[in-house]
């Protein structure tokens, strides 16, 4: 028996067991989750394959940065109920420090029910020491209620085992500068002590949470500003910490709310890019999500993402955007089409409806773009030829978009 072997076989608490189990969310947004991606050798009915994986991985912190009004509220909010709603069980928690939200305006960049209940927004009671309550409150109740609270996955173990996981819960902290204990003192704010008393606090809160997120699967959306940083000596200038940042530029609270962090979607948006009714059939912008840091794929992949006004991020737009950055939108318009699928002409301020409303146009499109985004995902793998595009009847009535929906699996 080898040494390990003799550990194993001795470890009556799981000490030598390797956690081989993960479980991943969409984003919402296809380039997104296939950025934040990769591929991994399973087994699946006794036969290994290598499948791409995407998204997020549950039970981890992901923070999401950009300079003011760019977005980073709608993101997380649209993220967490992506997260939440196939599950009766879940729950979206948004603590909102800054005190500037509104339920409403959440449930409709949700794409949710008024009444739902599993969407709280809390204004009040959003010290450091009441979310540290509510998370012991959250871990007590899945542990009491055990396999009630947990449904089965299958396909994310390494050796093709199914696994048993808590629903997920999802808390959005909005945003992370504000988020402080209960001793805070507005006398000190601005100064030294108020900077440092909130990196203290701050990592005082990860530390307790971060094993509690793993094993009761809550994941964490941080929502922080990107500052302009202020350097005395301009020559030799503090570092910036998170790679992506600029010379000038820094994240408040602290080194450590950097490091706990698995993932980091940074946020930009010009003004030049601005969506126009005439133009586009809505009003919004075009934005770019960066990955600033991830623990499944490379830092720096960027592609633009569709905001459309009141709607938020939009899926099915974003499918527009990312093809028109690779090329493969041909033609000019109002007689644009996809390489590859000629016979589908569009106008632009038409393409989200078809896409949405025509099954066999949403196939084909999903089918040219499948390369492109399996080559974003992390760990190198040949790219398969394509499968036919299964035959499809059109829907009579466009359905309303739904955050979320698309899938390459729709083509498998």
């Amino acid at each position: 028996m080898s040494f390990i072997e003799e550990l194993q076989a001795g470890d009556k608490k799981g000490l030598f067991r390797s956690n081989n189990e993960y479980i991943t969310y969409s984003t919402g947004l296809l380039p997104l989750d296939y950025a934040n991606g990769f591929w991994q050798e399973v087994t699946v009915d006794g036969v290994k394959k290598t499948v791409p994986v995407t998204g997020i991985t549950g039970g981890t912190v992901v923070t999401i940065i950009g300079t003011t009004g760019t977005g980073k509220t709608t993101l997380a909010t649209q993220m967490a109920y992506n997260i939440i709603r196939p599950f009766e069980d879940s729950t979206m928690i948004f603590i909102d420090t800054e005190k500037t939200s509104n339920r409403d305006r959440i449930v409709k960049l949700a794409r949710a029910k008024y009444d739902d209940p599993r969407i709280i927004l809390k204004k009040d009671k959003t010290t450091i020491e009441d979310v540290l309550e509510m998370f012991t409150d959250i871990c007590e109740t899945k542990e009491k209620g055990g396999n009630r609270f947990k449904y089965r996955v299958k396909g994310r173990t390494f050796d093709g085992s199914d696994m048993l996981v808590y629903v997920p819960t999802v808390m959005v902290i909005d945003s992370l500068p504000n988020f402080n204990g209960k001793e805070f003192n507005v006398e000190d704010l601005g100064n030294n002590v108020d900077g440092m008393r909130g990196a203290k606090d701050v990592t005082r809160f990860f530390t307790n949470v971060l094993d509690r997120m793993w094993t009761y699967n809550i994941t964490l959306f941080v929502i922080n500003h990107v500052r302009p940083k202020a350097d005395m000596n301009p020559y030799a200038g503090t570092p910036n910490g998170l790679m992506m940042l600029g010379q000038g530029e820094q994240l408040p609270r602290g080194a450590v709310a950097q490091y706990y962090s698995n993932t980091f979607f940074r946020i930009k948006v010009r003004k030049s890019d601005a969506y126009t009714m005439d133009e586009n059939g809505f009003t919004g912008y075009k934005s770019t999500i960066q990955l600033a840091k991830s623990r499944t794929n490379t830092v720096g992949t960027t592609f633009p993402v569709a905001f459309l006004g009141e709607e938020g991020f939009d899926s099915y737009y974003t499918i527009y955007e990312y093809a028109n950055s690779l090329g493969l939108i041909k033609g000019r318009n109002p007689y644009l089409y996809f390489e590859g699928l000629e016979e589908y002409k569009f106008n632009r301020k038409d393409f989200r409806k078809m896409l949405v409303s025509m099954a066999e146009f949403r196939r084909g499109v999903l089918t040219v773009l499948k390369p492109y985004l399996e080559a974003l995902l992390g760990t190198k793998k040949p790219v398969p030829s394509t499968d036919d595009v299964p035959e499809g009847e059109d829907q009579e009535e466009e359905p309303a978009p739904t955050f979320g929906d698309l899938s390459l699996d729709e083509i498998d």
